[in-house]
Formats: structure tokens, sequence, C-alpha cells
């Protein structure tokens, strides 16, 4: 064969492999997996709700407008939601109403005294003291205020601590657990099992103060160990108002179990206001601000025996006053 054609041929041959070298690397190319898209977010479902009251003065005495504002995780108001309201004293209808087009459902309590009235919709739940009126002057509770203290969470089968903060001595509690047992004792803690896993509203109750309520979450047991919360830990709880004066409770917790009230030995406030109100024993107290405003409340607990020596926490509630209903302020507003 003439070495011209050799070499025409071993060029062709060599730009054959090229190609085809290049053809392999092409099949070999790596594709980066698609990305993970962002978490789906269900903004028609409710993520929180809140209750607040506003009190009927003259003809309307006795009564109060309660609203239930359903929100998303958003913030935004949720139109068309079923809002369950129940009430410790008097009456509150209807008991059941949807949210309108802001979120917003509304019920009316007639109540001749302090009532703990609940908003629910589905597991989520949220309560205020509503005080009750009587015509044109300012609002003031008929009762002293009482606190139910229990933890937000509980497993069938374990005993659950109640406990309740009130000033009064002397009274019988009655105790209704939600699931269909009562029970009564003179003292201010007590125990109760849940058989079964759902969703509670504890109540106690006297003839001497206010009704209070809570919503206990009780699930069954899960495989491995539970981790049991430590310390000494204190924390503060001040329903709304609609007066100057603000009723605040505090409320301890021992390596997770409430603490009886009566072992609190020391209570110091500080309204945040400049005013404070040091050595008290009682849990509950109660304060009238000079003006309306925001303000922290800060207080300082001491527990003593059960404990096998004193403790000492802090805690902490930012709060608004209001101006009253009927005074000077508000109608200018």
């Amino acid at each position: 064969m003439p070495l011209a054609v050799m070499g025409a041929m071993q060029k062709k041959l060599a730009s054959a492999a090229v190609v085809l070298t290049l053809l392999g690397i092409a099949g070999c190319a790596y594709e980066n997996p698609a990305q993970p898209g962002p978490p789906i977010v269900n903004l028609s479902a409710p993520a929180q709700v809140t209750v607040g009251a506003t009190p009927g003065s003259g003809t309307q005495a006795g009564t109060a407008t309660v609203s239930a504002t359903v929100q998303n995780v958003n913030g935004a108001g949720l139109p068309n939601v079923v809002v369950t309201f129940a009430t410790t004293r008097g009456t509150i209808a209807p008991a059941q109403t949807s949210t309108g087009s802001n979120g917003v459902a509304t019920a009316t309590l007639t109540a001749s005294d302090t009532a703990d009235v609940t908003a629910s919709v589905g597991t989520l739940s949220a309560h205020t003291l509503v005080v009750a009126t009587g015509g044109n002057t300012p609002p003031t509770p008929t009762l002293p205020v009482a606190f139910l203290n229990v933890s937000g969470s509980a497993t069938t089968g374990v005993p659950v601590v109640f406990s309740v903060s009130s000033s009064v001595s002397g009274a019988t509690w009655n105790w209704s657990f939600g699931d269909g047992a009562n029970d009564q004792s003179t003292t201010f803690a007590i125990s109760h099992t849940y058989g079964r896993a759902g969703t509670y509203v504890a109540t106690v109750s006297s003839a001497l103060t206010s009704a209070s309520s809570a919503t206990v979450m009780v699930s069954d047991p899960t495989p491995g160990p539970t981790p049991t919360p430590g310390g000494f830990v204190a924390s503060m709880t001040c329903p709304a108002t609609t007066t100057l004066t603000q009723a605040c409770n505090v409320a301890v917790t021992v390596d997770g179990a409430p603490l009886p009230s009566g072992a609190i030995t020391n209570v110091t406030w500080d309204w945040g206001d400049g005013k404070t109100d040091p050595n008290l024993t009682s849990p509950v107290n109660t304060h009238k601000y000079d003006n309306a405003g925001t303000y922290t409340v800060f207080a300082s607990v001491t527990g003593a025996p059960p404990l096998s020596s004193p403790k000492t926490a802090t805690t902490s509630k930012t709060i608004t006053v209001p101006t009253p209903a009927g005074s000077t302020a508000a109608r200018r507003n």
C-alpha cells in the first residue's frame, strides 16, 4: 500500500479515537441532585389563639364581650375556624361559633362574679379572667383570685400534681380534672392520674375565691427514659385587666413538680413603676398603678420545706395596664 494512503488512514483512525474518548467522558459526567425545596407551611392551619374581654357597663353591666383571635404561623387571621368557649362562672353564648373574615370569633359572657373564660381551637386554647362589672362604677373583683398551677403536659399512668395559689386560707377546694373525675381537699395541692390520652380542662374552685382552670395534654408513654426538668424554677402569671389594678401569681416547680404554695416562704415584688412589696409570704399579690402603660413585673421567690434547704429563684412578666373604661382619659380618646 502506498505510504501516502497509509498516512491518511492513520489520521482518520486517530480522529475517530479522539471523538470516542470525548463521548465517553460526556457519558460519565456527574449530575448534581436537585436541591430540596423549602418546607411546606400550611397557612390555613391554626397556629395560635388569643382571647380578651371587654366588660359591659350601664345597662350591659354583668356582661362582657369575649373575643378570640385565631392566627396562622405568620400571624394572619384565619376565617371560618370553629372556636369553643367555656366559663367557670355564669353563662357564655354561643358556646361554639366560627371566626369572621378577620379571624375573630365573639361570644357574650353573663356573670355576676369573676369568671375564668377559655377559648379552644382543636388542641390550642387560651384563657383570661373576666372581672364582673356593676353599673357605672369601675369593675372590681368580688372574690379573691385563685390560680391553678399544673404542667401543661402529662403521661397516662403517671400522677400529675395540681396546686392552687391564693391568699385565702381555710378554703375547701373543689377539683375537677376534665376526665369525669372530681375530688375535694382543704390542702393547696392534690394529685390525679389520667388513664387515657387526650386534652383535658381541669378546674379548681371554692366558695371563698374565684375559679381557675388550665389545659392538660395527656399522651401515652414513649419508649425510653423521659428526661425530667430539674432545679428550682419560678414562673409568673398576670391575667389581663381592665382597670389600673393588676393581680399576679408566682408558682414554683422543683424538678418539674409544682411546689405547694404553702412551701413558699418569701416573695419580693417589684412592680416596674418604682414601687415594691418586700417580704410577703403569699404567692398572690395585687398592685394599683397610678397610670396606664406597659410595665415589667419582677418577683424573687424563696421556698422552704419539703426542700432540704431554702432556695430562691426570680421571674418576670411584661404587662399592659389599660386606661380604665369611663375615665377622663378614655373619654378623650
